[in-house]
Formats: structure tokens, sequence, C-alpha cells
């Protein structure tokens, strides 16, 4: 099942995009508010994500004879 965005005006929802189905095809609508705010928080967070990945943590060890000198 895939999903569009649409706005709602009257009894229509206008769809932004075609959607896959045969005209005059009976569908089930279910329609929930969009929160653009949480949306567009959502797109920033992850494009902050992309511009600077975690980097794992700090290395411990040089070499791998530094592991075995603390034992």
């Amino acid at each position: 099942m895939k999903t569009y965005r649409g706005v709602v005006k009257g009894n229509t929802v206008i769809l932004e995009e075609k959607p896959d189905l045969p005209d005059e095809c009976q569908a089930l609508v279910e329609i929930k508010p969009v929160d653009r705010t949480r949306d567009e928080e959502i797109a920033r967070q992850q494009i902050e994500l992309l511009k600077n990945p975690h980097k794992g943590g700090k290395l411990l060890y040089r070499r791998r004879e530094e592991l075995y000198d603390r034992w």
C-alpha cells in the first residue's frame, strides 16, 4: 500500500501525485492531518546526520600490542 499526500477541499481530496490505480477504481481513504513542522524537523535532523556521520567512538589503541599490554 502506498501513501499519497494531498489537500482536503470541501468533500474532495486533491492528491499531489497521480495514484497507481485505474480511473473509477474504488479505494479506501484514511485521512490524518500532517504536522509539517514535525516533518521539517525530522528532515533537518536527517540532513545534519548525513553532514556529520558518527565516527564510532575514539581510538583506544593504535597498535594491536597495546591491547595486550594492559593485561
